[in-house]
């Protein structure tokens, strides 16, 4: 089966990868700090800046590239099958258990995606202790720094944990004697640490990348705000989600391409990121191109792995200039398929401007805050932020007046915008009430409490104080 070759592709970038950091310093030190102990964070770990350094270093390598599937890809792809996005080209593989919403607590998918999130709030919590804890050596803004980046990136893993699977445990010290006993955290406060972690590193954390060497690929004060923005408007701080977005719109550091440039969105580095990562296959760091550059333009030759459902290829509006620039066609045998196509870099192509995978960027927080607008009743801000991506796009300006109207206009260009980043439609679609609407129309298979996904079996198993969500 072609999901038997992919995933044989990554292990063996990850075996590289594993092999180049025995015997390299720098990935020694993360790998220490990865250790699966509950004395790993002391004094002697974090002796100076360069073992803080090395250990930010593992724990965004955890999250970009370091399982297999690693978690991006998985994030984009398969919760795009789980709405209504995306679609695998062969039968039978587990990938169709997301596009059927028919998930069983066993799938490895699932379980790849919840271990790798725990795995990297475990390195959040290994940092936080560690600088916490340590007795000198390390500078005052390198502490600073640290905590600030380590509670985003927490705050981020616990922002998809909640949202794919409800309640679930909160772990907030790298005690597994504590940790693996823990019971399911409420929504509610598994939020309240989400936006306790970004306001915290909203402050703490410089504006600029200086301590990524100019690069986009470590998050700043904007970062924070930008996935602040996103939490509140999530719970429906409307608010703070428009006050979040206006900081980071306003900010000077950030623009969207031209219409002629949507192509540069992904490549490394551009105006409108506001964070990305480098993730490369594993052992080609810096390299220029994705896990999504290779993985979605898979046998692009005969008929693609990962395809556009046909729901989302007929949302596009006629001229819309990112269906011309984010969609790839082939044909083959005489049939025309679709896939995705927002990330061009792949090994055999890559050019000077390389890409990284984009995390946050600027458009996402217009959208962002005409939802915020429209939700307290300014529709005429709100249509404003509208009319900025639909114009981006080469699109006149959106006909919507009335405030449920102006909802759905929204919810359009985010399904348009963001296809294939980061679940953004399921997200969308859970979190407005929407999923048994749309999904229920769409797919027989469909029932209310497929919105949230099993918890793993294995986790179930483990630890007699979780219970599954209910329907599995």
């Amino acid at each position: 089966m072609k999901t038997i070759k992919i995933t044989n592709t990554i292990i063996i970038s990850q075996l590289v990868m594993m092999l180049v950091c025995i015997f390299t310093s720098g990935c020694k030190k993360f790998v220490d700090v990865d250790a699966p102990s509950n004395q790993l964070v002391t004094g002697t770990v974090f002796t100076n800046d360069n073992t803080v350094n090395s250990a930010l270093a593992g724990m965004y390598n955890n999250f970009a590239i370091s399982r297999s599937p690693d978690l991006q890809f998985s994030m984009s792809f398969l919760n795009g099958c789980a709405a209504d996005e995306a679609q695998y080209s062969t039968s039978g593989s587990e990938f169709d258990a997301f596009t059927l919403n028919g998930l069983q607590a066993d799938n490895v998918y699932l379980s790849s995606m919840w271990t790798s999130c725990y795995s990297v709030v475990y390195q959040a919590n290994a940092v936080i202790e560690g600088v916490n804890s340590s007795s000198g050596g390390i500078s005052d803004a390198m502490k600073v720094e640290a905590l600030g980046e380590a509670k985003f990136i927490r705050a981020l893993c616990y922002f998809y944990l909640v949202n794919l699977w409800g309640d679930v445990p909160m772990p907030l010290s790298t005690d597994r004697s504590v940790n693996n006993s823990l019971s399911h955290s409420a929504k509610a406060i598994v939020y309240q640490q989400i936006i306790k972690d970004l306001n915290e590193a909203k402050g703490s954390l410089s504006a600029n990348y200086s301590y990524s060497s100019g690069q986009r690929t470590r998050p700043n004060k904007y970062a924070a705000a930008a996935l602040l923005a996103r939490a509140y408007l999530y719970i429906g701080d409307w608010a703070n989600a428009e006050a979040n977005a206006t900081l980071v719109i306003n900010a000077g550091s950030f623009s969207l391409l031209s219409t002629a440039n949507l192509n540069g969105i992904f490549v490394k580095n551009n105006a409108e990121a506001i964070l990305q990562f480098d993730a490369s296959p594993s052992g080609t760091a810096g390299q220029g191109f994705t896990n999504e550059g290779e993985s979605f333009a898979l046998d692009i030759t005969t008929i693609p792995d990962f395809q556009l459902s046909s729901g989302l290829l007929k949302a596009f509006e006629s001229g819309d200039r990112r269906y011309t620039n984010w969609v790839g066609t082939t044909t083959y045998q005489g049939t025309a398929y679709y896939y995705f196509s927002k990330y061009k870099q792949r090994v055999a192509n890559t050019t000077a401007a390389g890409e990284y995978v984009t995390c946050l960027r600027l458009a996402e927080q217009y959208l962002i805050r005409a939802e915020a607008r429209a939700k307290q009743a300014n529709l005429t801000g709100a249509v404003a932020d509208i009319n900025v991506i639909r114009n981006r796009a080469g699109l006149l300006n959106t006909t919507a007046t009335l405030q449920s109207d102006i909802l759905l206009a929204i919810e359009q260009e985010r399904r348009i915008e963001l296809f294939g980043e980061y679940g953004h439609r399921w997200n969308d679609l859970r979190r407005t009430g929407r999923a048994n609407t749309v999904l229920g129309a769409l797919k027989s298979t469909w029932s209310a409490n497929d919105a949230l996904y099993p918890i793993p079996k294995i986790e179930i198993q483990n630890n007699s104080n979780l219970s599954q969500n209910p329907g599995y």
